[in-house]
């Protein structure tokens, strides 16, 4: 859904600096399943160009909350996270129809497409995030688990609530793997702010750095391995051999990257594969289409991941 420009530009001008503000096109940013990000070009107003983030009603990450993701977003300015300045949010549905939030628009290309992108700062940034002190920033508001095992079968349960109305909850694979992960759930582990989706296409980069990280829509407290084990996931759908998880790039990487030692990571490389399991699923759901990756692939590897943990 993109907003009209004359449903929008009334709404903005009430920001600060933007009083005299005059909308001249608003256009969906390329890709993705999240909450809806255009870029609206502006005159006479503070900046040139705004983010504006609109709430998604349907989709793979269901459901969505898009102001719980600008306070989010919010809470992390002035940390050593960068992220783009929060102008304004909007709970009610009045002016777009849905829930939406304003920033400012960071001009730089994400990891994918940037030339000077660099996996050492990528790396670096991921780290960051999940060694920043959480109480301090506020962020309890999201919710804290009892323990990292607890947040663990939450991420279980949160994707799990998802299937019935993906029309997968009777898929044999699935539910296997649903009662092994909520079995083999590891008890190590600890409590840290963790993004929920650190792919790269949600880094921004210039000059070699990472200057905005972006789609804060399913950050939480939880256990870090579990974003890290979405790298590795996504890295064997891409190709990328299935072998000892420990011995993967960006475990490697993310390990001298942060000095942590990071144990039990072929759970949560279980966990993520059965996740894309269930984004597979809904996908065809919404699209009636298969997404970039193939549904014999994936039960390939969640088949091996989940024959490591029972």
């Amino acid at each position: 859904m993109v907003p009209e420009s004359d449903a929008f530009e009334p709404w903005l001008r009430g920001l600060d600096g933007f009083q005299d503000a005059r909308v001249r096109g608003i256009a969906a940013a390329d890709g993705g399943a999240s909450n809806i990000t255009c870029r609206v070009e502006v005159s006479g107003g503070a900046l040139p160009a705004v983010a504006l983030r609109v709430q998604r009603e349907r989709g793979i990450f269901e459901p969505y909350d898009v102001i719980r993701e600008g306070e989010v977003i919010r809470r992390l300015a002035g940390s050593s996270i960068p992220v783009p300045r929060v102008l304004g949010s909007e709970p009610a549905r009045d002016a777009l129809g849905a829930p939406f939030i304003v920033m400012e628009w960071v001009e730089a290309p994400h990891m994918g497409m940037a030339r000077d992108a660099s996996f050492a700062a990528f790396t670096t940034a991921v780290a960051t995030i999940h060694g920043s002190d959480w109480r301090m920033l506020g962020l309890d508001f999201l919710g804290v688990p009892s323990a990292a095992r607890d947040a663990a079968l939450r991420e279980v349960e949160a994707v799990a609530a998802r299937m019935p109305a993906f029309g997968c909850d009777n898929e044999p694979l699935l539910g296997e793997a649903l009662a092994t992960l909520q079995k083999a759930a590891p008890g190590d582990g600890e409590l840290s702010f963790c993004q929920g989706d650190i792919n790269v296409f949600n880094y921004l980069f210039r000059g070699g750095e990472v200057v905005a990280v972006v789609d804060w829509e399913q950050a939480r407290i939880g256990d870090l391995r579990s974003d890290v084990g979405q790298l590795v996931a996504l890295s064997h759908l891409k190709g990328a051999p299935f072998g000892p998880v420990e011995q993967m790039p960006f475990v490697q990487a993310y390990e001298a990257a942060s000095g942590r030692t990071l144990t039990n990571m072929a759970y949560f490389r279980a966990f993520w594969l059965f996740q894309l399991g269930v984004i597979h699923r809904g996908w065809m759901a919404f699209n009636e289409s298969e997404p970039w990756y193939s549904w014999g692939r994936l039960t390939e590897l969640l088949e091996a991941s989940l024959a490591e943990i029972r």
